[in-house]
């Protein structure tokens, strides 16, 4: 009686801890199936990490943590480029509710609330701020992949910046936000042709 009682205990701790272990590496959603949402993600989720969460002209580029430097990309005055986010979201990409890109000085990285900026949001579309007359023109597109969201800004800048940052930030429908920081992403110039 007692070696039952005994054998049947150890195997109730053992499945206890098995199952504390599982729950804490592994992705809730999957595990247990009950839908919880940890909101979007720009390359980091759970015990996984994808890294080409954001494109810039067709290169491709990690940023999956909260801060990071990227080596600076070209852009041209009127000259069209695109810079595309790639977006998880555990419940879907249904609920991603918001994207934005803000344009920021190597001088004051954080401070984004004056500089330039350009969203896209599920309600309302693009939204540009441009207090410094940055964008000729900008539009954006949307594609998905299973849970993958890709929202791609094409750009036409009208005049150069210097070496600049990129602060990119997302939400979804309960306000679960992220943000990264692209420390040193890009710079606008002039074209140079080589015939002149």
């Amino acid at each position: 009686m007692n070696k039952t009682i005994l054998k049947i205990s150890s195997a109730a701790i053992f499945l206890i801890l098995i199952s504390s272990y599982v729950g804490t590496s592994s992705n809730a959603y999957a595990v247990w199936g009950h839908g919880i949402s940890h909101g979007p993600s720009f390359g980091h989720v759970y015990d996984f990490t994808y890294k080409d969460g954001l494109t810039i002209d067709y290169r491709t580029f990690d940023i999956s943590k909260f801060s990071q430097s990227i080596p600076t990309q070209t852009l041209y005055v009127n000259v069209p480029s695109t810079i595309t986010l790639k977006i998880f979201h555990t419940d879907g990409i249904q609920y991603i509710q918001h994207v934005g890109l803000y344009i920021t000085s190597n001088n004051d990285p954080n401070s984004y609330s004056n500089g330039e900026s350009i969203s896209y949001d599920k309600n309302f579309g693009l939204t540009t701020h441009d207090p410094n007359k940055l964008f000729k023109s900008v539009t954006v597109s949307t594609s998905s992949q299973g849970h993958y969201m890709f929202v791609t800004f094409k750009i036409t800048p009208q005049a150069p910046i210097g070496t600049s940052n990129i602060i990119i930030k997302s939400w979804d429908y309960r306000n679960s936000a992220i943000q990264t920081t692209v420390n040193g992403a890009l710079q606008i110039i002039k074209w140079q042709s080589s015939l002149t």
